[in-house]
């Protein structure tokens, strides 16, 4: 008798439990086996910033579904058990506890961890965010801290910023660039960005680099480029993150600073994917490789995977993965998003009132719109991902934009 095929997903965060569910949505009869490093449920992480540590939601309402579910849905979790190695010649994956699992596709779902500043590891008072743990451990921190300091001014520091704002402790944000998120959306809309923390009361030192950060017995002391200092109670770092792929050394697997797949996801060994903030791949709708580390491309991708594994399981023809970018992130009780790429050298501001946070900005790609970045526009900020869709050209944005009110 002919046993069923199997599916190992290594990463049990959003890629690895939605590409388990997707395949059972597909109709996929064969065995599911979902590998977690954690011993959570799977959960999901972007309340872990805010919603979890402002404490309108404890940790557990972030869980995606309760165990009974993947009973139900016949997905075997293996919680609290890092993978340590891939053999793509005997289709098996490795756990660190030394089981061994047989795999006819198998899914690199293990997405990154963050960088920390040297030196900090263990330095009781410095956090970062990644992990329901983590989020957790700041909270409880929160009970206490008077005056909070978040290196990194991207999208998870501004976020625990504002949140830590919302408990009453004072906040200043160190960020090295001179302005918050110039690599996502430019210096011209990063100033709007930078405005809002302004406007909430937390400080914002731009150009701010951090040397270091000491102990005392008065708290923590943050050692600036310059010779100056920045005393607090609690230390928050986001300054971006790390793939977590160092397990598939020796693997067989193409790396280049993350998995290299190709537009179906596949990495160079063709029965095993990748996805998530981990994977890079061709994305036919731009001609180049791309690796996004946001909510939605992770969630598509998954989609795109499982629907993949299924095809070539029945020998059917796969289908290219071509999302446009987009990201969102809640702060102050303000929307911020962003869809497509912030290309070309100058945004053009096509909705800016005076009275208000509220703005929206195009960016162009030659004669085509490349992206559009909005604070509490969300309507229209979904018209211009439908125009990406389709690659419609820059006028037609601006005229589609001078509708806004």
């Amino acid at each position: 008798m002919t046993r069923p095929p199997a599916v190992v997903i290594v990463g049990a965060s959003l890629g690895g439990f939605r590409t388990a569910h997707t395949l059972r949505r597909l109709r996929f009869e064969g065995r599911i086996i979902l590998v977690g490093d954690e011993p959570h449920l799977p959960y999901d992480r972007p309340p872990l910033s805010k919603e979890v540590l402002t404490e309108e939601k404890g940790p557990d309402d972030t869980y995606f579904r309760a165990v009974d579910f993947f009973e139900d849905q016949g997905i075997e979790l293996k919680l609290g058990s890092p993978a340590a190695g891939l053999d793509g010649e005997r289709h098996m994956i490795t756990l660190a506890t030394g089981e061994q699992l047989g795999y006819d596709a198998a899914v690199i779902a293990t997405g990154a961890r963050p960088r920390r500043l040297p030196g900090t590891e263990g330095l009781p008072g410095v956090h970062v965010m990644r992990t329901l743990d983590d989020s957790a451990s700041i909270r409880s921190a929160l009970d206490r801290a008077r005056h909070v300091v978040v290196v990194g001014a991207g999208f998870i520091g501004s976020e625990v910023a504002a949140s830590a704002r919302s408990r009453g402790a004072a906040v200043t944000i160190l960020e090295a660039a001179g302005q918050p998120l110039v690599a996502a959306v430019g210096a011209e809309v990063g100033k709007r960005c930078a405005a809002l923390h302004d406007v909430y009361g937390t400080e914002l030192r731009c150009g701010a680099g951090v040397e270091g950060i000491d102990r005392t017995p008065d708290g923590l002391v943050v050692r600036l480029a310059g010779g100056t200092a920045v005393g607090c109670d609690l230390v928050v770092v986001g300054i971006g993150v790390i793939p977590n792929i160092e397990w598939l050394e020796g693997s067989g697997i193409e790396i280049d600073r993350a998995v290299r797949c190709d537009r179906y996801m596949r990495t160079s060994l063709p029965d095993v994917y990748a996805l998530g903030d981990l994977a890079s791949w061709h994305n036919p709708r731009y001609g180049e490789r791309m690796r996004v580390e946001h909510w939605t491309n992770t969630v598509q991708q998954s989609t795109t995977v499982a629907r993949n594994i299924v095809a070539s399981l029945a020998g059917a023809d796969q289908v290219a993965y071509d999302g446009i970018p987009y990201f969102w992130s809640d702060q102050y009780g303000h929307r911020l998003q962003l869809v497509g790429r912030a290309s070309g050298d100058k945004p053009v501001f096509v909705h800016d009132p005076s009275d208000r946070p509220a703005m929206m900005a195009l960016y162009r790609d030659g004669d085509r719109l490349g992206g559009a970045f909005a604070i509490d526009t969300v309507g229209p900020l979904m018209q211009m991902r439908s125009l990406l869709v389709r690659n419609a050209g820059f006028d037609e944005a601006l005229g589609l934009a001078a509708d806004i009110e």
